[in-house]
């Protein structure tokens, strides 16, 4: 509608455009969650997005980490984003790896990295140590629902990016307070939204097949005819 109240034609969108637009709406609402643990240079591609799921999670009812005045004073800490591991707090996921010793051991600091379409999980004893990492997922639970009457834990759509109940899910999420539940459905959304992206791109490819095959045989067509 025009500023006169004149109806005006609708602006078309392709669906290459609209799957932009939606990737847009729904991947940067994980992508914010491990703003507080990433590096200044990571934080570019962020910083000028609107505040969203992920970045309502760095309150302190979320997955927030502040450093504390014993960490700053700690002259091992490695600085930035990085944490002191605390068993007390549920949004920290423990470090685990072999010592030099062979022995298991769990990293005294921890932090969480956005890398493409997924979230590392990385360690280190302190400031100038092996850095070592692994993919971030979701603690496992010990008796999800396969078979019981209720919601079962096999049905995921409730966490598909074009689910209507995105907001009221994403808020859920927020009160959970778990990393490993953001990072794992930050990259099944991510994977989501690259395979319509594929669906689309192979429906035009198709097309553009059997355009192909149409010109081809109607210059066969003409040429025969031609009696080249």
């Amino acid at each position: 509608m025009s500023r006169s109240g004149q109806p005006t034609h609708p602006i078309l969108i392709s669906d290459d455009a609209f799957d932009n637009l939606s990737h847009l709406r729904y991947i940067p609402i994980f992508t914010d969650i491990i703003d507080p643990y990433m590096e200044e240079e990571d934080k570019e591609s962020v910083d000028n997005t609107p505040p969203t799921l992920l970045r309502r999670a760095t309150n302190p009812a979320g997955i927030a980490h502040a450093s504390t005045q014993t960490e700053e004073r700690d002259a091992d800490h490695p600085g930035g984003q990085w944490m002191r591991y605390n068993p007390g707090n549920t949004s920290h996921y423990p470090f685990s790896f072999i010592g030099t010793d062979q022995r298991p051991r769990v990293a005294k600091y921890i932090r969480y990295l956005n890398i493409n379409d997924g979230v590392i999980h990385q360690g280190t004893d302190g400031k100038n140590k092996a850095v070592l990492g692994t993919p971030l997922h979701a603690r496992a639970f010990p008796t999800p629902n396969f078979n019981h009457p209720g919601a079962k834990d096999t049905d995921h759509t409730i966490f598909d990016p074009s689910s209507t109940s995105h907001l009221i899910v994403n808020d859920a999420i927020y009160h959970l307070g778990d990393p490993g539940i953001v990072a794992n459905i930050h990259t099944l959304r991510a994977q989501i939204n690259k395979l319509e992206g594929i669906k689309h791109q192979r429906i035009d490819l198709d097309n553009q097949e059997r355009n192909a095959n149409k010109k081809k045989l109607d210059c066969e067509q003409y040429l025969t005819h031609a009696a080249v």
